[in-house]
C-alpha cells in the first residue's frame, strides 16, 4: 500500500508546474515554486545571467533578467554566459539554445519514464 502511495504522489508531483531552468552545460533544473533568480544564479552569478525563453528573439539582444526578478512556473529559462548578455542572438544560437533545451527536456521525460515504469513494477510484485 506504501509503494502505491508514494508512486501515486511521485505521478502528481511529476503534473504539477514547473519553471524550467536550462544551465550552460545543458542540465535541467526544475523549480516547483517560484523562485528568485539570484536564488537560481546561486553559484556562478557573475558569470552568466538569466533569460526567459519568451523574451529571445532573433537579431535582438538578449535580454538579463535581474537578480530580484522572480522565475515563474511554466517557463522556460536559460542560464548563460556572461559573454552573451546583450548580443543580438543568430539564428545558429536560437537554433543551438532550441537543441540545448530540447535535450534537457527529453532527458527529464525519459529519467521520469524510467522512474514510474520502475515504481509501477514495484507494484505489481
Amino acid at each position: 500500500m506504501g509503494s502505491c502511495l508514494s508512486a501515486q504522489s511521485d505521478e502528481m508531483t511529476d503534473m504539477l508546474p514547473t519553471a524550467k531552468v536550462i544551465t550552460i552545460d545543458g542540465s535541467l533544473r526544475e523549480y516547483s515554486v517560484s523562485t528568485k533568480v539570484s536564488e537560481v544564479l546561486d553559484e556562478k552569478p557573475t558569470a552568466s545571467f538569466l533569460c526567459c525563453s519568451d523574451e529571445l528573439y532573433m537579431d535582438l539582444a538578449i535580454p538579463a533578467l535581474g537578480s530580484h526578478d522572480w522565475i515563474e512556473l511554466d517557463q522556460i529559462y536559460f542560464i548563460l554566459p556572461r559573454s552573451m548578455l546583450d548580443q543580438p542572438l543568430e539564428g545558429k544560437d536560437m537554433a543551438a539554445l532550441a537543441v540545448k533545451a530540447s535535450l534537457a527536456l527529453a532527458g527529464a521525460l525519459e529519467k521520469r519514464s524510467n522512474r514510474t515504469s520502475g515504481k509501477r513494477g514495484e507494484e505489481h510484485q
